[in-house]
């Protein structure tokens, strides 16, 4: 009588296929635990931005020009400055996406950072006005092919997963982010560089947010097409934004005051909003170009 040793070939397949997937979903397991902490690291980093800017605002009755001004007063740990999914040498993760407006504004629900590096570029942490700190889905946008977060386009134009498009008649836009905010409404967030001249066509959709972000003004709307124009005074060293409504309201806060939004209509005039600005930001380098523009400094101001 024989006795069949070993396994058969059918039974070699089946344990390796066995193995194959539990290794698999360990690996997947150890990688979204290690994702999704990182991710927390970053939500954590903004909670103590928020208090920081808060503080620093309680001092001077102004919001920081960038997130690098709160080091070492105000964030004491430069590992808060660097988001643990930035694989960049960078010291400051935070400046390219930090929106300098005053974090006591009415509208709560507005953001003044976002991030949206994680889960493989899939999400977005962001911190709102009202001091939360959420993370959310990123949507698509498209220029002729996928747009990616962070970048500069020139010509052509942006389309959103709502059906906004931002036509770019002349100079630049950067994306910042996309994202499913804490109601589930798509945030869209769009500039323009500092210390360049250019026009932009928004043709807003549907009743998502959309904010466009220059060195003058924040122009925040929610369904409406409207035109935004930047313009440069070498000589008297001013840049200058204006915004030209075709339908529905936009709401413009003027960034040098840290005041209240202006409600923008098309039967209402919203002259240009002008800011100083010292010589040396009209001859920036490039890197600044693809990051929000600074938020305007006083005349005199100097930090303690």
């Amino acid at each position: 009588m024989n006795i069949k040793k070993g396994f058969s070939l059918i039974e070699i397949i089946i344990f390796c296929f066995i193995a194959i997937t539990l290794l698999t979903l360990f690996a997947g397991l150890v990688f979204n635990s290690r994702d999704f902490a990182r991710t927390m690291g970053c939500v954590n980093n903004m909670k103590n931005l928020a208090q920081a800017i808060k503080n620093f605002q309680a001092d001077f009755k102004m919001t920081p020009v960038s997130i690098g001004d709160l080091y070492p007063q105000y964030v004491t740990n430069k590992e808060i400055l660097k988001c643990p999914d930035d694989r960049t040498a960078d010291s400051n993760s935070y400046d390219k996406y930090y929106i300098g407006r005053f974090i006591a504004s009415a509208r709560a629900d507005n953001v003044f950072l976002v991030c949206p590096r994680h889960n493989r570029r899939n999400k977005t942490v962001a911190a709102y006005l009202s001091y939360s700190v959420e993370v959310g889905k990123n949507k698509k946008v498209s220029w002729s092919g996928p747009a990616e977060y962070g970048g500069v386009y020139t010509t052509g134009s942006l389309s959103f997963a709502d059906g906004t498009t931002v036509q770019i008649n002349s100079g630049q836009v950067g994306l910042v982010s996309s994202f499913t905010d804490s109601s589930e409404r798509i945030y869209s967030i769009i500039y323009t560089p500092e210390a360049t001249e250019g026009l932009i066509t928004v043709d807003h959709s549907g009743d998502s947010k959309f904010e466009v972000i220059t060195p003058a003004v924040i122009a925040g709307v929610e369904g409406t097409k409207f035109t935004v124009r930047n313009l440069v005074d070498t000589a008297k060293l001013l840049l200058s934004s204006d915004v030209n409504v075709q339908e529905g309201t936009v709401y413009v806060e003027d960034r040098s005051k840290d005041a209240t939004e202006i409600t923008v209509t098309p039967k209402t005039i919203q002259p240009a909003v002008a800011v100083n600005v010292p010589a040396e930001t009209l001859n920036l380098p490039p890197g600044l170009a693809k990051q929000v523009p600074r938020k305007p400094v006083p005349w005199g101001w100097k930090k303690k």
